[in-house]
């Protein structure tokens, strides 16, 4: 029986996407999860190597980049869950999250739809974890780069609460209610479509919460380009949300109309450069035990400056970097470690289970790292 259907869509995230599905399949009740991941033409060869790494994967591919919202339908429309998990590619779930929100969500009234705690690859806390509506007043501070509002910053973080808003990233959602209220608006390309499908389903009369006891790593933007188009559908989703739910207050979205256009058109933002792997650290741990694994990172890095451990101890806040080897740890150990303030400034990388490549990031406005071991 189905429980739970996953849904992720990926543009462009091979690496991301292959770390985030390990994570996924680790899951305790994977044999009630089906996955179905909705590629929109992908070019980095995301399609085959899901086909040939990961066969039990439901993937279903777009001729071309239908976005977001569209793409999450497709994948909707074939699921069998009682519940849909809306999923970035550039997530890490630990093993119990998802028997840990079905657990929430069977045990709560009118449930419509609940959201977690995201860090970043630092184990920085991600304060669009937990957002107001975007009335007028919120919005416009949004605009104006003041996010005090925007943000519900008056829901402390490890708690669980009611909330207005949750993000597109990480959407658990009972599939029924998905249903009833018409899932993702398609008008919405990328951004955006997370505030209306929010807004609807408290409209239908259902709850959406905020549950911070369950954390989860987002590499946030890994496969954003920060350009005019992205300027265009990430301030443009504001409009559209406000014309399509307040029609007859044109003074409203005038206003937001010409803010936004006025952002657009001073507003410069480049695609972050993809980091410049190192090869030499000032000193670094391998999580792992992996014997010949360790010797090839020695080979790789400086042998006399790294050392291995098969748990977190103090002195390795003094190091520069720290790999997670996810053939070792889990994933829900690693999410735990990544968010312990011991090791706020040291550097965290994952390195994936077949001990291909490693990933990480350092901060929630740079992309992503991947190298290939």
């Amino acid at each position: 029986m189905i429980s739970i259907s996953v849904i992720i869509v990926n543009y462009n995230a091979k690496y991301f996407l292959k770390n985030c599905l390990d994570s996924v399949l680790s899951s305790d009740m994977i044999e009630q999860v089906e996955i179905i991941v909705v590629d929109n033409n992908s070019s980095d060869g995301s399609s085959e190597m899901l086909h040939k790494e990961f066969p039990q994967v439901i993937c279903l591919q777009n001729s071309e980049n239908a976005g977001f919202s569209r793409a999450n339908n497709r994948g909707v429309a074939i699921a069998k869950g009682d519940y849909i998990l809306i999923l970035n590619p550039d997530t890490v779930i630990s093993e119990t999250t998802l028997s840990e929100m079905l657990h929430f969500s069977k045990s709560q009234s009118d449930f419509g739809a609940a959201g977690v705690q995201f860090m970043d690859g630092s184990g920085k806390f991600l304060p669009e974890s937990k957002r107001n509506f975007p009335n007028l007043k919120v919005a416009g501070a949004k605009l104006l780069g003041y996010s005090k509002y925007y943000y519900a910053n008056h829901i402390q973080k490890e708690t669980t609460e009611k909330i207005d808003i949750l993000t597109g990233a990480f959407m658990f959602i009972k599939r029924s209610v998905y249903q009833e209220v018409g899932g993702f608006d398609e008008d919405f390309f990328m951004y955006g479509e997370d505030i209306d499908l929010s807004y609807r389903i408290t409209k239908a009369g259902y709850h959406n919460h905020y549950v911070g006891s369950c954390k989860v790593l987002h590499f946030k933007g890994e496969s954003t380009i920060k350009d005019k188009f992205y300027l265009t559908n990430f301030y443009g989703a504001l409009s559209i949300f406000y014309k399509k739910h307040f029609p007859n207050n044109k003074a409203l979205y005038m206003l937001i109309d010409a803010l936004i256009n006025a952002i657009i058109s001073i507003k410069s933002i480049s695609a972050p450069g993809a980091s410049k792997a190192k090869e030499k650290f000032d000193s670094w741990v391998y999580l792992g035990d992996d014997d010949q694994f360790f010797e090839k990172l020695k080979l790789r890095f400086d042998a006399s400056k790294g050392f291995k451990r098969r748990a977190i101890e103090d002195e390795i806040k003094e190091v520069e970097i720290i790999f997670f080897d996810s053939s070792f740890i889990s994933y829900q150990d690693i999410i735990k470690s990544i968010s312990n303030p011991l090791i706020q400034k040291v550097k965290k990388r994952i390195i994936c289970r077949d001990h291909s490549f490693y990933l990480g990031s350092d901060a929630s406005d740079e992309r992503g790292e991947v190298v290939d071991l």
